[in-house]
């Protein structure tokens, strides 16, 4: 099976057009590694293209603008954040989530129900992981597993690319036989014949991500592919954000039901 996967990689990695040697693609993840540490708030807008989990043949659009603050003590996303998800028109909010480092509320804008998740009053919901990989402190959690874990990636430098007029680094990094990319609360684990391939395009000006490309599959069953594509945009680095963007005060909620959450 280890042979096999390593073929289906190199043919990938072929298929991908690598542009020089691992060291190359090192040394930009510790460029966005760094960058990172130098942020303490940022605003993006963000679109996502996705897999739909429950049907392979249909794609998930999600549009949404994102609020975070740096919050180092936090071992769930790393920041206190605020998101915003849109209707497909771009104009109506249908969801937001509001996190301030003890609660986690969704509101649903559609039946003005808040759902309350107190990680004080229910110290399991820090086991639990959120927001994926989507914060940036998540994205530097990742890396810095990749660098602390060579032996598990294969790690290459793709072609420089262009995007909205920026120039910029790609980074191709693939995993093979375990679980998905590490994150705060998603670590890896064995699976055989898995695959995960991550492709980052990094902005060589702030040397910080603006696009991230992912396809997962089975060696077993390589046409069945799930795939996340999503693009950063409108990023604004260190711009002063009001607390109450981040606040899940019950007056915050007025308007709406509020039910708490209890873990599984």
């Amino acid at each position: 099976m280890k042979i096999i996967g390593l073929t289906f990689i190199l043919i990938s990695l072929i298929h991908f057009n690598i542009y020089s040697q691992n060291e190359s693609a090192l040394i930009i993840i510790q460029k966005v590694i760094n960058k990172i540490d130098s942020i303490e708030t940022i605003y993006y807008k963000q679109d996502m293209h996705r897999t739909n989990p429950n049907d392979l043949s249909d794609t998930i659009f999600r549009y949404r603008e994102m609020y975070f603050k740096r919050l180092i003590t936090d071992s769930i996303v790393g920041v206190k954040g605020h998101w915003y998800m849109y209707t497909k028109n771009n104009i109506e909010v249908t969801y937001e989530d509001i996190y301030d480092g003890n609660i986690l509320a969704r509101k649903n804008n559609n039946d003005s129900v808040a759902r309350i998740y107190d990680l004080n009053k229910y110290p399991d919901f820090r086991n639990k992981h959120f927001w994926s990989h989507n914060t940036l402190y998540g994205i530097q959690y990742e890396l810095k597993n990749i660098l602390s874990n060579p032996d598990y990636y294969l790690i290459n430098r793709l072609n420089d690319t262009i995007i909205d007029n920026k120039k910029c680094y790609q980074v191709v990094i693939v995993l093979e036989n375990m679980v998905s990319m590490p994150g705060f609360a998603l670590k890896l684990e064995k699976n055989v014949g898995a695959i995960s391939e991550a492709i980052y395009i990094i902005e060589k000006q702030t040397c910080y991500p603006i696009k991230i490309k992912a396809e997962n599959y089975s060696i077993d069953n390589p046409e069945e592919k799930y795939f996340m594509d999503q693009i950063y945009y409108d990023i604004k680095f260190n711009l002063k954000i009001d607390e109450v963007q981040f606040s899940t005060a019950v007056e915050m909620m007025n308007g709406y039901e509020l039910i708490e959450m209890k873990p599984e």
